[in-house]
């Protein structure tokens, strides 16, 4: 039992010396650090260090020790969504809501109708999905799995770059928040068709969404009520916080829909104010620098890109990659500029919205675990997830190049005109 722990313990050590080293070349090269800790999974994983160096890896991370890692990971999911919850800010899309719902809705639809139409028609050819699972479950979900951003992501490229405050950075949080709520209730569909033997299953399950849903908003008078007790107010208020977000956790999980889904909705309706703050103060730090990192090396650990070992299913793989930008980039883009913006915010809004990243590859884990995916369509979506989140910073900078070129020749261009009709 000592020497498992030493080896849990030395796993950690090693995820989090080659996430930090991975963190400065991101840095370094204008990238977003989640690009650095995915790409540690990934090398730690069978596609590098697996196969260059077995002795290392079988070292590193036996079979029983990637199981204790998944539930480790897991809880950090749990814990991490509970926060995505508590900074979800209605006030966010309430600032953009026509063009952020416009924008999100199609960001949606395009891709999902993509996804389905890619997987009805390959999944002859390719293996995409698990013996057993219907493929119009699979193609749902593979659809879906092209839907989602990564509304945590793209807020903190936003923050990175100061761009939060402009037109396009507050009606991309507005998509974004609105894309995240939809996506993770879609995702808890997909989990319940999935996860139930019979349409019997199916309707249990929906139907303890449905009392999740209706019960949650008078949940938060509740826990106004019990934060304001004396005998909360002694814990600051995170007992009560913790017991609520475990229970719903566990409901949604006992129901055949995952701990992360019931973690997110509680937090989007935890009471807003001091105890709120101290909790993405005190569990964000932990969940950033330690959970997700061991999320990302699990998630490597389970990418094998060898797989990806023929013409077709490097075709299928492109193709994924295509209708992901496309279902994504080109159609957020449009949807702005058709709704009256200019052709170069609808661009940034599109790239933004185009980030998977973190959000996706937690709804591939969860989907693992469900049992709807083979190690093929797992390997191609983590591509589709670095592809994408990487866009994003170059796509910003060359837009913002391309403005600042024409702000350049503007007054040249005036300057001229002013000559010609003097003359």
């Amino acid at each position: 039992m000592a020497h498992s722990f030493a080896m849990l313990l030395l796993a950690f050590i090693s995820i989090m010396v080659l996430c930090q080293i991975m963190h400065v070349i991101c840095r370094a090269i204008g990238q977003p650090v989640v690009i650095g800790e995915i790409i540690a999974g990934v090398l730690l994983g069978p596609s590098l260090i697996g196969t260059l160096f077995p002795n290392v890896s079988a070292t590193l991370f036996p079979p029983d020790l990637l199981s204790v890692m998944g539930m480790v990971s897991q809880l950090g999911l749990v814990l991490f969504m509970f926060t995505v919850g508590l900074e979800f800010s209605v006030k966010e899309i309430r600032s953009g809501a026509k063009v952020g719902i416009g924008v999100s809705l199609t960001g949606i639809a395009v891709p999902m109708v993509l996804g389905v139409g890619f997987a009805l028609t390959a999944h002859e050819w390719v293996p995409l999905f698990p013996d057993g699972i219907s493929i119009t479950t699979g193609a749902v979900y593979l659809g879906l799995l092209l839907a989602i951003t990564a509304f945590p992501v793209l807020a903190r490229i936003l923050t990175d770059r100061g761009i939060s405050s402009t037109r396009y950075g507050t009606l991309s949080l507005a998509a974004g928040a609105i894309d995240d709520v939809l996506a993770w209730i879609l995702l808890a569909i997909v989990l319940a068709m999935a996860g139930a033997t019979s349409a019997g299953g199916i309707w249990i399950a929906l139907g303890g969404l449905a009392v999740l849903a209706a019960v949650l908003p008078f949940a938060r008078r509740g826990l106004q009520w019990a934060l304001n007790s004396s005998w909360s107010k002694k814990t600051e208020g995170f007992v009560v916080a913790f017991l609520a977000m475990l229970v719903t956790a566990w409901f949604t999980e006992s129901i055949g829909i995952h701990a992360v889904v019931g973690a997110f909705a509680l937090g989007v309706v935890m009471p807003r104010g001091e105890t709120s703050e101290k909790l993405i103060t005190v569990i964000r730090p932990v969940t950033v620098w330690l959970f997700l990192p061991l999320f990302f090396a699990y998630t490597g650990l389970q990418t094998n890109f060898l797989v990806l070992d023929n013409l077709v299913v490097i075709a299928a793989g492109l193709v994924v990659v295509v209708f992901a930008f496309v279902g994504k980039l080109a159609t957020c883009t449009t949807t702005a500029r058709l709704m009256g913006e200019s052709w170069d915010d609808s661009l940034r809004i599109g790239f933004l919205m185009n980030t998977r990243g973190l959000m996706q590859l937690i709804a591939l884990n969860v989907g693992m675990q469900a049992g709807l995916v083979t190690p093929t369509l797992f390997a191609i979506i983590v591509i589709v997830a670095i592809l994408t989140t990487l866009a994003a910073a170059p796509g910003l900078e060359f837009i913002d190049r391309r403005a600042a070129r024409r702000a350049r020749r503007a007054p040249d261009s005036t300057a001229e005109a002013v000559e010609t009709a003097v003359g």
